[in-house]
């Protein structure tokens, strides 16, 4: 961290593999800035990854991704081993700076009309994409969902985040954070089975 106090990271550093997270956190509240800067190195592609899905914006989500490890250097002492992992807790600092960023923004929670239960397809659709298959269509689904409904289909799905750490992240109960969770994954699931289903229905066109 330099000077002015913005995180300086390389994103070609990465920890060694037989580091526990919570003994890195441990070190860094010691005063061991070295430690810190791996932590930062196994999560910062996860962060931003998340916080790209929730705003939409390339640049928006690396200064979302960027103060979330400055908060999280500067407040690490808070963080508490019996309150979860290491992981969750970095994930909760990004949640709470990307809802800034959407406030900022005056992106507010859309409206969203009850649907029908998805289809199959949807669904198979959804594990398809962490094969790595239709990931544009499961894109543009996602950018059609509800700013609430990115946020945890990124954290719990995308993230692979543990319901416990999806609702610490969220502000949520476990059970309010599992049922969210799966009303954004059914809503995206539809979206995707339609926009499957326009793909291949253009495709039989002259």
């Amino acid at each position: 961290m330099d000077g002015r106090g913005a995180l300086a990271y390389d994103p070609r550093r990465m920890p060694a593999a037989s580091d526990d997270d919570r003994e890195l956190m441990s070190r860094a509240q010691r005063g061991e800035r070295p430690a810190f800067d791996d932590i930062v190195g196994r999560y910062y592609r996860g962060v931003f990854s998340y916080a790209r899905r929730v705003l939409g914006d390339d640049d928006r989500a690396a200064e979302a991704t960027q103060e979330t490890f400055v908060r999280a250097f500067r407040y690490r002492a808070s963080y508490k081993p019996a309150a979860g992992s290491v992981r969750g807790w970095i994930f909760a600092v990004a949640a709470n700076r990307i809802r800034e960023a959407r406030k900022e923004r005056r992106e507010g929670p859309e409206a969203l009309d009850d649907q029908p239960e998805p289809e199959q397809r949807g669904e198979a659709g959804l594990e398809a994409f962490a094969r790595g298959a239709l990931r544009e269509e499961v894109g543009r689904a996602l950018e059609e969902l509800a700013p609430e409904h990115r946020e945890v289909i990124a954290l719990k799905y995308l993230s692979e985040l543990s319901y416990e750490d999806v609702a610490r992240a969220l502000g949520l109960s476990v059970s309010a954070a599992k049922m969210r969770a799966l009303r954004a994954r059914d809503l995206l699931a539809q979206k995707l089975a339609r926009l499957v289903m326009d793909s291949e229905s253009g495709d039989g066109e002259p």
